[in-house]
């Protein structure tokens, strides 16, 4: 994202009041660190650089991470908070994952896991 829109971003925050401007502030930082990432990054690195993306946000505007074994091999999946759709809804679309096999970054987005599972409602 350049500059200038994470300039607009912030200047709406301004305007916005409660749970919006959190999001914007999340989705700010996030947008300002998430190139620092690649593939094959541990879960230490990715997260020591991601977590403090959340730290605006309260408990309900984030996505709970996952676990699960897959054929031997422990996947988490951690979300955090890259958009906002202006529905008052939480939706999957409103996050990208990180997928970890044994502590290593594998996948970055809703493609390995088969595409998000809740869309906001955008109005026309």
């Amino acid at each position: 994202m350049n500059k200038l829109k994470l300039f607009v971003i912030f200047i709406a925050c301004l305007f916005l009041s409660g749970a919006a401007c959190q999001v914007n502030q999340a989705m700010i930082k996030y947008n300002s660190v998430k190139e620092q990432v690649s593939l094959g990054d541990t879960k230490n690195k990715v997260l020591g650089i991601l977590n403090p993306t959340l730290s605006p946000l309260s408990s309900n505007m984030m996505k709970q991470s996952e676990k699960y074994m897959k054929d031997g091999v422990l996947v988490e999946v951690y979300f955090f908070r890259s958009g906002l759709q202006p529905d008052g809804l939480t939706t999957d679309d409103e996050f990208t994952p990180y997928i970890f096999n044994d502590g290593k970054l594998v996948g970055i987005g809703w493609t390995m896991l088969g595409g998000a599972k809740s869309q906001g409602q955008t109005s026309h």
